[in-house]
């Protein structure tokens, strides 16, 4: 595995695990019944592999479309804006919409592309003035 792909492993992960966490946090049960709560390691990596191909992608902003046909699961990923932060990284607005069991999701992560890290989640990360 690549480091940007470990990178962006890393946004999978808390994309699946915020939901559990904030939920028993915060008694958002509701929460528990999301796409990715259905997802198998297959779908991880799909949805890790599309959202890494729209990052990477370079000029305009399409969207990128993934689904597993054994489990019904899908999704698709798009850049919706990019900056540089003030340390002069490299950032994206990545938009990801997941579906499974009859669920979506819907959610926006601001994601940095550090030197010899690859792309991590970074919701502190703004635009140099």
């Amino acid at each position: 595995m690549t480091t940007r792909v470990r990178g962006f492993a890393a946004l999978a992960a808390f994309m699946g695990a915020a939901s559990m966490i904030t939920a028993s946090a915060a008694n958002l049960n509701f929460l528990d019944k999301s796409p990715v709560s259905y997802f198998t390691p297959e779908d991880f990596e799909l949805m890790h592999n599309n959202a890494v191909k729209a990052l990477d992608a370079e000029g305009g902003t399409p969207k990128q479309s993934w689904s597993n046909e054994k489990t019904g699961a899908s999704g698709w990923a798009q850049v919706r804006g990019q900056f540089k932060s003030s340390d002069g990284t490299p950032c994206k607005r990545l938009r990801v919409v997941n579906k499974a069991k009859g669920l979506s999701s819907d959610a926006t992560y601001t994601v940095c592309n550090y030197p010899g890290r690859g792309w991590a989640v970074n919701a502190d990360a703004e635009p140099a003035s």
